[in-house]
């Protein structure tokens, strides 16, 4: 069981967004977020201590937004349900590099971003492979006068759909069926979690730790 922590991350957050856009090798983890500055155009944002902003992610060279982890593995899926008055379920994604480095990904469980994204998952696993590398990509749409983020696996360029809880979460949107979208996405982390075969990690955003934990 590993307990990750924001405030243990210290070591240059360039190293590892080289190595997750196909650069060299790392041994840093971090927590990512998705699109958590509303106003701005980067859609991969790593967490900072408590009380302070989260910072966009850029590629290393052109400095550009980073809007691809490369090559990347799946390591788990899990659900974090923080239990407080605001009830922010999210779905956390940790992801392993091809160095070996360790991340966690993670957005609110029934947005666009995490619909798309582990309907992929699941398209890879019906493929018959969860385990095989791919990339994953993020970007901004135009719904109304928001930009939601909306995600994609891809695997030698192909993206990845899965048609079966596309029309699902489809219908139960067209329904307003908040809860029914909640209960899919449930149950699609959980199916993923299960063919990974992992022991759940405890995953908290805002524990203070001296050090980098050793697994990392």
């Amino acid at each position: 069981m590993t307990i990750v922590s924001t405030a243990a991350l210290t070591t240059s957050t360039s190293a590892i967004v080289s190595e997750f856009s196909g650069g060299s090798s790392s041994n840093v983890a971090m927590f990512i977020g998705i699109g958590l500055v509303k106003d701005s155009d980067a859609v991969f944002f790593q967490y900072q201590n408590e009380g302070e902003q989260p910072v966009a992610l850029l590629e290393p060279y052109s400095g550009k937004h980073l809007s691809t982890l490369a090559n990347v593995t799946l390591v788990n899926v899990s659900i974090y349900e923080p239990g407080d008055e605001y009830n922010t379920l999210k779905v956390n994604i940790t992801l392993e590099s091809s160095a070996g480095t360790q991340v966690i990904v993670t957005s609110g469980l029934t947005t666009f971003w995490s619909q798309s994204v582990l309907g992929g998952l699941l398209a890879m696993l019906n493929n018959g492979d969860v385990t095989c590398s791919f990339n994953l990509d993020t970007w901004r749409g135009t719904l109304g006068k928001i930009k939601p983020c909306f995600g994609g696996v891809k695997i030698n360029g192909a993206m990845m759909r899965n048609d079966e809880i596309y029309k699902a979460l489809t219908d139960a949107r067209a329904d307003g069926n908040k809860k029914r979208v909640e209960i899919i996405m449930r149950d699609a982390a959980e199916v993923l979690s299960a063919a990974l075969k992992v022991t759940p990690a405890v995953v908290t955003l805002d524990e203070v730790t001296e050090k980098v934990p050793a697994d990392f």
